[in-house]
């Protein structure tokens, strides 16, 4: 049974620790794992070790765009997975257009992070599920904008500053953008569990069951 050689690169301890545990019980990899603390080392390993086969790169790193472009000029063949703190879409379709092959975030379960360094070994690409739920909410949002507007997207608009909070308004406002609920909360600096509950409490006022619904009564775009 071949034997993978894994790099696991993240300024944080906790994160490094983490994933070597996981991936040290559900992989079959040489032992120890290398691990790499900052963007410097990371790109020093790959240079230094020629049979790397996967880097699983933390975005605590900072530029990772740039640090994707140096791996590459290294190694085309070293396969790269992103763990993230959490989703931002913008910053991780700019991953996965500089190379990554992989996406996936500190939300994720144990199961889909195993799931993700599997499928990418394999030579597989692997989008996490909050990622594949912002691409679809993209597309859509791309969609709505080229349709013609709704005549009863001012009342609708105005039935919205009616039924929610400030702070209701906020989430909606991400939400529509495909940012994730970890990364609601920390843009407001608050709990993920708050913004479930408010998630949850708009949706009942607004009478949807997910974002897309939400999406067409926010630009008003809904079929009467």
């Amino acid at each position: 049974m071949e034997k993978w050689e894994i790099l696991v690169a993240d300024s944080n301890a906790i994160v490094r620790i983490g994933l070597v545990q996981l991936i040290s019980e559900n992989i079959v990899c040489e032992t120890p794992l290398m691990v790499a603390r900052s963007s410097k080392e990371t790109l020093l390993a790959v240079k230094q070790n020629s049979g790397i086969d996967m880097i699983i790169i933390g975005t605590s790193l900072g530029e990772i765009d740039d640090l994707i472009g140096e791996i590459r000029n290294v190694s085309t063949k070293v396969r790269i997975v992103i763990f993230a703190k959490n989703l931002h879409y913008p910053n991780a379709m700019s991953y996965l257009i500089a190379g990554a092959n992989g996406f996936v975030t500190q939300n994720a379960s144990a199961n889909e992070i195993e799931r993700a360094i599997t499928k990418v070994l394999n030579d597989e690409r692997y989008l996490g599920q909050e990622l594949l739920e912002a691409m679809a909410q993209e597309t859509f949002l791309n969609n709505v904008h080229r349709r013609k507007k709704s005549p009863h997207k001012n009342r609708r608009s105005s039935s919205l500053n009616d039924k929610l909070s400030k702070r209701q308004k906020e989430i909606v406002d991400y939400l529509i953008k495909g940012e994730s609920l970890s990364a609601i909360a920390s843009h407001l600096n608050i709990k993920i569990s708050t913004v479930g509950t408010h998630k949850s409490v708009v949706f009942e006022k607004l009478g949807v069951k997910n974002v897309l619904e939400l999406i067409e009564i926010y630009y008003g775009d809904l079929v009467v």
